[in-house]
């Protein structure tokens, strides 16, 4: 008797209904017939007939990630005990953007999208997959493939729901068929590219042509019909299209309207719409990417930088050179890593088993 095939199919009873999708687009990306998409439900489907490759099941985070094994492969060695809680670390580091533009509409200090920036001017890659938000349906994250400033500038800024990011790896793929990606996103979506990168049965040859990664530390993402439409139109009376920027710091959830304050609560109101999967997710600083970047344990306005591959490295310390940033190391500036150790181990207490060896 022949093996069970695990199609996508498989993919829809394991993971997808089972509340264990990150909806990190990774499945959409690596369909060698593309035939899968993603849906407003935050959910892939199935918009053709399915090749039976099994390349999608194989690729997901979510069936299996070996992280020693991606490690290995990635960075050349598994982490050691001391890096049990921040991954591999080469550098860290306080970093603000020196380009007025992205400090106008940035997060924090505007380093994720300086850092890709500076890889698109130098050559260094020919497209970036980044995560925009719609102007038809007010901040929803879909992600565009960018090949100037313009539509980086158009990507920056956190979003607090997810867009199924690695998705677009395939239409850069497409579109530069000898090109070198680059990408910015967040655990979970660096966990999927990793995994096509690495699994036997994955789509590696789509995924080898992203060269640099960028990614962006998260505690967890909202659903997004509850947090916008139920939560913040529905509860809160607020009209998404005027809102310019949501923010968790100190613990509190804000939201503004232009530089208005409209609404400042606790972030543990808005826990109710976190998305399943995420209470299932051990990765705050995007433990696999080349380069990490987050607002925390840094002053107000900065982001910490921490860099993770030798290509990493070098890509950051060349933009500082080019004059791109203001930095220091994240040893001269308090809360420093300190307190990125301590929600990175308040987060590695959640339960991953399943899928994480």
């Amino acid at each position: 008797m022949s093996k069970t095939l695990n199609i996508f199919g498989t993919l829809v009873t394991k993971v997808v209904n089972q509340n264990l999708c990150s909806y990190c687009g990774t499945c959409v990306a690596s369909c060698p017939v593309n035939v899968l998409a993603l849906t407003d439900e935050e959910k892939p489907t199935i918009r053709g007939v399915c090749a039976l490759c099994q390349v999608c099941y194989y690729s997901c985070p979510r069936v299996e990630l070996p992280i020693a094994d991606i490690e290995k492969a990635v960075f050349g060695r598994p982490r050691n005990p001391e890096e049990k809680t921040t991954g591999i670390v080469v550098g860290s580091y306080s970093a603000r953007s020196t380009d007025q533009q992205i400090l106008k509409i940035c997060q924090d200090g505007g380093a994720a999208t300086s850092i890709i920036k500076y890889a698109l001017d130098q050559k260094l890659i020919d497209c970036a997959v980044v995560t925009k938000t719609s102007g038809e349906k007010a901040w929803r994250p879909f992600p565009i493939v960018a090949t100037d400033f313009k539509q980086l500038l158009e990507a920056s800024g956190t979003k607090y729901t997810l867009g199924g990011t690695v998705a677009a790896v395939g239409d850069a793929a497409l579109g530069y068929p000898n090109g070198k990606i680059g990408m910015a996103g967040l655990p979970c979506q660096i966990e999927g590219l990793r995994r096509m990168q690495t699994s036997s049965l994955g789509n590696t040859k789509m995924a080898e042509k992203v060269v640099l990664t960028v990614g962006i530390f998260c505690s967890e993402s909202y659903y997004y019909s509850k947090l916008v439409n139920e939560y913040l139109r529905g509860k809160h009376g607020l009209d998404p299209s005027r809102i310019t920027r949501m923010g968790v710091k100190k613990n509190r959830f804000k939201v503004n309207v232009g530089e208005k304050v409209v609404l400042d609560v606790p972030v543990a109101e808005v826990d109710v719409y976190m998305r399943e999967p995420c209470k299932k997710c051990i990765d705050y600083t995007s433990e696999l990417a080349d380069i990490s970047v987050g607002g925390v344990g840094s002053p107000e306005g900065w982001n910490t930088v921490i860099t993770r591959t030798k290509r990493g490295e070098e890509v950051f310390k060349s933009a500082c050179e080019a004059g791109l940033f203001e930095w220091k190391p994240l040893s001269d500036v308090k809360p420093g890593m300190a307190l990125i150790l301590k929600i990175s181990e308040k987060k590695k207490t959640r339960d991953a088993s399943g899928y994480i060896r």
